[in-house]
């Protein structure tokens, strides 16, 4: 039922369209150039009795350009460039701190990059070969230190006791 009134109410439309420009038949047998300047003239005269409408076809150039993809493209990249600018500024500081970290990691890049500095697993096993030597040298030296000691030791108290007897015996 609704589908039907619709239907009346799309007819009764295109009916009044008709009457105001002129029907579709008219326009065929015509010439093109004449039928749009009939159907201009005809719009004029009709917006001349009803200033709303009259307004609305001075503001058609101003519509025509809003609605026009190219300037509906070129407003969104203008946007899109804006909120990019204003998202690149708002992390700026954050920029430069990473641009300063990037800096110091180059920085640190050429010094880890040094040859000799990719040889210290091997030379740290070197090391641990030379300081475990270097603590039994130290041991055995401390032994051999405490074996010196007694000897001289008891060397000395031989030899002042031999001293010490020859004196007592020339007396």
């Amino acid at each position: 039922m609704t589908s039907i009134n619709e239907l009346e109410i799309l007819e009764n439309r295109i009916d009044r369209l008709e009457n105001i420009v002129g029907k579709f038949e008219k326009i065929e047998k015509t010439k093109g150039l004449e039928t749009i300047d009939e159907i201009l003239n005809k719009l004029s005269s009709y917006s001349s009795s009803y200033p709303k409408i009259a307004s609305a076809f001075k503001s058609i150039n101003e519509i025509n350009k809003y609605s026009s993809f190219d300037t509906i493209n070129e407003i969104e990249n203008e946007l899109i460039l804006k909120a990019k600018i204003e998202l690149i500024l708002s992390e700026d500081e954050a920029i430069l701190k990473l641009d300063r970290d990037f800096q110091k990691l180059k920085l640190l890049k050429n010094i880890l990059d040094n040859p000799i500095l990719n040889d210290i697993p091997c030379l740290t096993e070197k090391l641990k070969e030379i300081c475990s030597k270097q603590s039994s040298l130290k041991d055995n030296y401390d032994g051999q230190k405490e074996d010196l000691k007694n000897f001289l030791s008891f060397y000395y108290k031989s030899v002042i006791k031999k001293r010490s007897d020859k004196i007592s015996t020339k007396i």
